[in-house]
């Protein structure tokens, strides 16, 4: 190699070195001098403060009392047919009273995802694969078997005829008798019935029964309610995806519903925890709790009604049972 190649090489690499103390240099200076104020805002952070946002005049509930649940794992809320407050937690259920007071703790032998209770008091417990029945005195009476291996029961509601099941495992609801008879399945997909079939993409999946009998069930994946008859048919649907509060924000929601006695729906959702009221059309009527009443990550706020429609919905990160009721106009 020739000497006039060396010394080019070398006039090179001194280049290098030295744009490269230079660039480290400013970016120090730069960083040890600048401030808070000084930094540039980035244009592609994801950031969802804005969304959280509302128009106070949505704000028509207020909070009115708060049940403390020492358990770790909350996962089920339903009300009794006395008002009773049915919380499903770690291995057992609990049975409090409108005061908070403990009236019952029965060791299930495992955890129930879900629960619900009829007008006769008999408590129906979701467990991951099978249904466990007690009766009113919390004794249990009956276990119906698993429909097939990959069942994961996120929710249950009983009418005076049926049992209807959530089940996130196999992206249908399923249908029992009173006698634990299975009937049928419903919301599988069936393109000659315009069912677009369940979308679940986390184990959030919820159903009620609205007060003329018919069943709504959450599609989350395509962020919607859907109605459905006691025989399986599908009959409408509402649902809007966007971050706004008047939609379902995310991946899949809403997590969580139930229904008032004039039919209005009660959801709630993740990513952006919230709680509010739709009418029977699906248009927002007012908020429940906004994401500033909720500690940041919550998910699992399941939800009840109880006779004097006040709301309650069970809040796992916080622990505890918090009930709502709607502001008295003045």
């Amino acid at each position: 190699m020739s000497s006039l190649n060396t010394n080019k090489d070398r006039l090179i690499s001194m280049g290098i070195i030295i744009l490269a103390i230079f660039g480290i240099s400013y970016f120090t200076f730069n960083a040890f001098f600048s401030g808070p104020n000084d930094e540039k805002p980035n244009p592609f952070e994801y950031n969802i403060e804005y969304f959280k946002q509302y128009d106070p005049a949505l704000n028509q509930y207020e909070e009115i009392r708060q049940i403390p649940i020492t358990l770790q794992e909350l996962k089920g809320i339903a009300i009794g047919p006395d008002n009773n407050i049915y919380v499903s937690a770690d291995q057992v259920y609990l049975v409090f009273d409108q005061e908070g007071n403990i009236l019952d703790t029965v060791n299930c032998g495992q955890p129930a995802l879900c629960l619900s209770v009829d007008t006769n008091g008999n408590v129906y417990l979701g467990m991951t694969d099978h249904i466990q029945v007690y009766d009113k005195k919390n004794v249990q009476k009956s276990r119906w078997s698993s429909p097939n291996d990959n069942s994961l029961f996120t929710s249950i509601t009983v009418t005076s005829e049926n049992v209807y099941v959530a089940d996130a495992g196999n992206s249908v609801v399923w249908q029992y008798d009173k006698n634990g008879e299975l009937i049928r399945s419903i919301g599988a997909k069936d393109d000659k019935k315009d069912i677009p079939g369940f979308i679940i993409p986390s184990p959030y999946f919820d159903l009620a029964v609205d007060p003329d009998g018919f069943l709504w069930v959450a599609n989350p994946g395509r962020l919607s309610m859907e109605n459905y008859t006691p025989e399986g048919d599908l009959r409408s649907s509402w649902g809007n995806a966007g971050m706004g509060i008047d939609k379902f924000c995310g991946c899949c929601n809403p997590s969580h519903i139930s229904i008032l006695d004039d039919g209005s729906f009660v959801t709630s959702e993740k990513g952006i925890a919230r709680v509010k009221v739709s009418n029977r059309l699906g248009d927002i009527v007012s908020v429940v709790a906004g994401p500033d009443q909720f500690s940041e990550g919550t998910v699992g706020l399941d939800l009840a009604v109880d006779s004097k429609n006040r709301i309650y919905v069970l809040d796992p990160s916080r622990h505890m049972v918090r009930i709502f009721e709607k502001k008295r106009e003045t």
